[in-house]
């Protein structure tokens, strides 16, 4: 009779238990699906902290353009960040990182001898057989590679308000007029501007989950702030959920800049600058892709 009783006993508390349990997850489980926000939140906070590692893989000077090479955390993701100086700052020149196709190694490839070693970060940013085809060597180690152009001298010129004008960026550095698709989304804001201006890849009332953002930036004197944003889902289920992440962000001071965020993942993303100087003023391009 009294083992009887403890049998009883023991199954109306396993039974209990597991009522519990299942009780718990369909919370947990409704909670998630209630809660989790797979597009970006008009009251989403933008982070100011960059959310991971960076480190600067190599710079180029050639000609008059200087090209910097950053790598974001572990896998593919790189931003290029190119500038003018000397004559191609006098003559207000294109950038070379325009083409929206180009990698990070095409880019290196572009701008140094068939024998320098490529980087293993920027080798990694190949397409396909590109790589192979080139006949390209890689550096396999970490080692900051810097090609120092002997002509290289800041002009007496810089020190005034670099201003390309509105007429010149929207023609030159926005290529107008420019055309968004769901997949190629362009902003030409050739208007010098003193106040904080985000750009979104938002298109015909939805969002669009694209990889590559491609950016230019006159500094009429100053300085501005450039900041990459992607939403991206935080932690693991069930106490995860989307939000946005700060990528990368650079600080530039007057000129003409580049800065290619380049990556293979899609997701919603944005670009915010702001002047972050008591003075000046910028025109900006943003493309995301």
């Amino acid at each position: 009779m009294k083992k009887q009783f403890l049998k009883m006993t023991m199954m109306a508390i396993i039974l209990s238990i597991g009522f519990i349990a299942c009780e718990k997850e369909e919370v947990i489980a409704g909670d998630s699906k209630a809660e989790l926000n797979e597009e970006p939140t008009k009251d989403a906070v933008l982070p100011t902290e960059v959310s991971q590692d960076f480190r600067s893989i190599a710079k180029v000077q050639k000609d008059g353009h200087e090209f910097n090479f950053i790598a974001l955390g572990q896998e593919d993701e790189m931003v290029v960040v190119e500038r003018l100086y000397g004559e191609a700052l006098i003559n207000q020149e294109k950038g070379l990182i325009n083409d929206k196709e180009m990698t990070a190694f095409d880019v290196f490839a572009q701008v140094t001898a068939q024998n320098v070693l490529v980087p293993n970060r920027i080798a990694m940013t190949a397409n396909k057989d590109v790589l192979k085809s080139s006949g390209r060597q890689v550096l396999k180690s970490e080692e900051y590679l810097e090609i120092l152009d002997d002509a290289y001298a800041e002009l007496a010129e810089k020190a005034a308000c670099y201003n390309v004008g509105a007429t010149n960026f929207r023609n030159t550095y926005c290529n107008a007029p420019v055309s968004s698709t769901p997949s190629n989304i362009e902003f030409c804001d050739e208007g010098a501007r003193t106040s904080p201006l985000t750009r979104s890849s938002y298109f015909g009332g939805a969002w669009r989950e694209l990889d590559d953002t491609r950016t230019w930036t006159n500094v009429i004197c100053g300085r501005v702030r450039v900041q990459f944003y992607a939403w991206e889902k935080d932690g693991i289920w069930p106490w995860s959920d989307y939000k946005w992440f700060l990528k990368y962000q650079v600080d530039f001071d007057n000129g003409i800049w580049w800065a290619n965020y380049l990556t293979s993942t899609n997701t919603e993303r944005k670009v915010v600058r702001t002047r972050i100087s008591s003075n000046g003023s910028y025109r900006s391009y943003t493309r995301f892709h």
